[in-house]
């Protein structure tokens, strides 16, 4: 009899914690940065004479953390970097990737629930975007941001949706650099 032979399986949807209650759907008009999940709890308590209050129900909608909430990556949570920091000769073939050590980081602040037809899908909230010099001007500060950034001189590169400034208007210099957040 053979070994059955060990697979690993990609889930682009996978999530911890209290996200998995989140059924907004992609795209979903009603969601704008953060999702909304419904808790339930009943508080009940004790008098000063030891009797049993009545139990009392209470119901909050409660917004968890978006993508707009997040100023910076812990180094930590970083794995691996390709190309490494300051590596100038990097294969023009070769694919630049970040490997985070918690498997649901690039989902977890998505504000939607996974695709609803399938069930295997949910859009990450982060993208790496590789850029040559020349194609952005860098330390570029918008005032509602709360970093600097780096504003796009060229739109071509990037799908229509994009371009079009639906998804993308300005990168985290962070984000073009790899430069990863140390806390102190």
């Amino acid at each position: 009899m053979s070994k059955p032979i060990a697979t690993y399986s990609f889930l682009p949807w996978l999530r911890q914690g209290i996200a998995n209650r989140v059924t907004a759907v992609d795209n979903d008009a009603s969601v704008k940065l953060r999702a909304t999940v419904p808790v339930q709890l009943e508080l009940s308590a004790e008098g000063l004479d030891g009797a049993a209050l009545p139990a009392v129900p209470i119901n909050r909608n409660v917004e968890l953390y978006g993508p707009g909430d997040i100023v910076g990556i812990d180094s930590r949570s970083v794995v691996k970097v390709e190309p490494r920091n300051w590596i100038t000769n990097f294969e023009t073939n070769y694919l630049p990737y970040i490997d985070f050590y918690d498997e649901d980081f690039p989902w977890r602040y998505t504000p939607a629930a996974p695709d609803a037809s399938t069930k295997t899908r949910l859009r990450p909230w982060i993208m790496l975007v590789v850029l040559k010099d020349g194609e952005f001007e860098e330390g570029v500060n918008v005032r509602t941001s709360r970093c600097n950034t780096s504003r796009l001189r060229t739109r071509r590169s990037f799908p229509r949706t994009i371009s079009s400034g639906r998804g993308l208007t300005c990168i985290s210099t962070a984000a073009l650099r790899i430069r990863l957040y140390r806390p102190t």
